[in-house]
């Protein structure tokens, strides 16, 4: 994936599988946890501390912005995301030291859950 001057940085979702019935037991067996690359993105800062409605009428102050090329795949809201500057093996995005460390070298951008996705005619957008 290559990312552009408009959008120079890359989005990952974590997917989570739904949990299942064991056929044998008839326990749950809670889904697998996945970090995907969804495609390439621009994170800005919400360094004024604008606010958005969300579902259900509330309102929240959200920490970044981040514009996404039309035609992105829908990323749900509740789902954790990442953003980095460079393009990133997604098993290490599993492991919070490897997540605090480069949020201090600056590998990692932002880190959240999804509070809205807004599909637009030019671009999408997802706050969180």
């Amino acid at each position: 994936m290559v990312t552009s001057f408009q959008y120079p940085q890359y989005l990952y979702a974590l997917q989570t599988s739904e949990a299942t019935q064991n056929p044998i037991t008839g326990s749950m067996e809670t889904g697998s946890e996945v970090w995907e690359l969804k495609g390439i993105c621009r994170e800005e800062t919400n360094g004024k501390g604008h606010v958005i409605h969300i579902t259900g009428g509330d309102s929240i102050v959200f920490s970044s912005l981040i514009q996404i090329p039309a035609g992105t795949e829908r990323i749900n809201e509740g789902t954790e995301i990442v953003v980095t500057r460079e393009e990133t093996e997604t098993s290490q995005l599993s492991d919070y030291d490897f997540i605090n460390q480069e949020k201090i070298t600056g590998l990692i951008i932002a880190k959240g859950k999804c509070l809205k996705y807004d599909f637009g005619r030019l671009h999408c957008r997802l706050w969180i």
